[in-house]
Formats: C-alpha cells, structure tokens, sequence
C-alpha cells in the first residue's frame, strides 16, 4: 500500500493564505509546486477540475503576487466543520500587483 506521502511528487510548505475559489475562498494549510490542501466551507466533487487563486504578501517586497492556478479536485474530506480539499496544480500563472 502507497502512503500519501510516497504519492508526493514535490515537497510541501505548510501556509496559511486566503484561497479564491470560483464559488467561495478558502485557507490553505500547505502547498507545493504541484497540489494544494486547503480547508472551505464549500464541498467540492473529488475529480473535479477546480481554479482557485492565492496571493502571496511576502515575496517581493511592495507587491503582492497572485498565483491563479487549475487543477484537479484528488480529495475531499470531513473537517471539523469544514472541508478539507487536496488538489493538484496543473496549471499556474504568476501575476504581480502593486501594493
């Protein structure tokens, strides 16, 4: 049996950020250059393709970058009164705005 952390292609960063979702936001818990968890109050349909935006306030200073990303819903999951969601990124786009 494979562990979820042996399907891991990339290593994951535990962040808390705002996640845009097309129908709600959510906040991520940790995120890789490849999937997401993130916890909302939205349920979403595992396979599912999803877009979803977070913004990133401390990487260059004076701006925030916005990562608009796509991908597919892998996993959706009870939690405490949310839900958790683990996604993976197929796509991404890098936008900066100034502050």
């Amino acid at each position: 049996m494979i562990s979820l952390r042996e399907k891991r292609q990339d290593e994951r960063f535990a962040m808390e950020m705002p996640v845009l979702l097309e129908s709600g936001t959510g906040i991520s818990r940790d995120i890789s250059e490849s999937g997401i968890y993130f916890l909302t109050d939205r349920q979403l349909a595992p396979g599912g393709v999803i877009r979803f935006s977070v913004k990133l306030d401390h990487v260059r200073p004076g701006k925030t970058v916005r990562l608009d990303c796509a991908g597919k819903i892998l996993r959706v999951e009870p939690a405490g009164g949310k839900f958790g969601v683990a996604a993976s990124i197929t796509e991404a786009w890098c936008i900066n705005q100034q502050h």
